[in-house]
């Protein structure tokens, strides 16, 4: 089970230099990969307005998030390590019913997570904030836009691609950052490990400035932070992660090569009656999780 006990370092101080690291991060990646596409491309404008370059697009997600959340959280790592905390946990070992249930969770939670997607979607501000009800709209249907230009894919190579841009990087990224570095913190600040999870769920999703999504991608990011405190190891969270990124990715490729229109998407279906049965079987599997990680800290 990940450790949040009391450190010679306050927390206050390690969120400040995760913060650090995170704006250095970024603006150091920004900056190198507006250079090195200026090289290739001699046009900063065109750079800067790469829209229309779904290799640009690429690049820039994938360099960008790698100076963003995963070398951050690993200088974290070392910048703490002598205090004694582990935030990463990545060399617990992993048990076989683990790795299990955490692919079986993700799978069963999806129609829950899709119901409240619906519903997210048809909830509004109050009448007095609708310019920003309608600016966070049009940001969402922007990205949404981007999205299915990234998406499109004609060959398993794109595939590849896209599921190591979209689906590795992301899940080892956003996974070391947010459950084992900011979770950790929020815990020892809080000194509550239920809350340290919940208030890094809400700055996950927060942080995606996707007000659409808010609710169900803070599930998502209580049930990793849940399974991380659990099963001791990052490296649980990360594989759901992955789950839920990959199973979009091969989602939108596999109607691609039926012919379909990536407009699917954005629409799902998903009954209450569903949706209550996918939330109760999660929760008792994620009852089972937490029994057996409980029998394997004993041993």
């Amino acid at each position: 089970m990940p450790e949040y006990g009391s450190v010679n370092r306050h927390p206050l101080t390690s969120l400040f230099y995760l913060v650090l690291f995170i704006v250095l991060g970024y603006a150091l990646f920004s900056a190198t990969a507006i250079g090195i596409l200026y090289i290739f491309t001699g046009s900063i404008k065109f750079v800067l307005n790469a829209e229309g370059s779904k290799n640009i697009i690429l690049f820039m997600q994938a360099w960008v998030s790698i100076g963003t959340f995963v070398l951050p959280p690993i200088a974290l790592y070392y910048y703490d390590k002598h205090t004694g905390i582990d935030y990463l946990r990545i060399n617990t070992p992993l048990s076989g019913k683990l790795i299990f249930l955490t692919a079986l969770i993700m799978f069963i939670v999806s129609p829950f997570i899709e119901w409240v997607i619906m519903i997210n979607q048809m909830m509004h501000l109050p009448s007095f904030l609708q310019g920003v009800e309608d600016w966070m709209r049009d940001k969402e249907k922007e990205l949404g836009e981007l999205t299915k230009q990234i998406l499109i894919m004609k060959s398993p190579v794109d595939l590849l691609i896209n599921l190591l841009i979209l689906a590795i990087i992301p899940a080892i990224g956003e996974e070391f950052l947010f459950r084992g570095c900011f979770q950790s913190i929020f815990t020892r600040i809080t000194k509550n490990q239920h809350a340290g999870i919940w208030i890094t769920a809400f700055l996950f999703s927060a942080i995606h400035v996707q007000f659409l999504g808010f609710f169900p991608r803070m599930f998502l990011g209580a049930l990793f932070g849940y399974l991380f405190l659990w099963g001791g190891s990052i490296w649980l969270a990360v594989l759901a992660h992955f789950i839920n990124n990959a199973t979009a990715v091969v989602g939108a490729y596999v109607l691609q090569m039926q012919g379909k229109p990536l407009d699917s998407l954005d629409n799902p279906h998903t009954s209450i009656f569903i949706a209550a049965g996918s939330l109760l079987f999660t929760l008792l599997i994620c009852g089972v999780f937490y029994k057996i990680s409980k029998e394997k800290i004993k041993l």
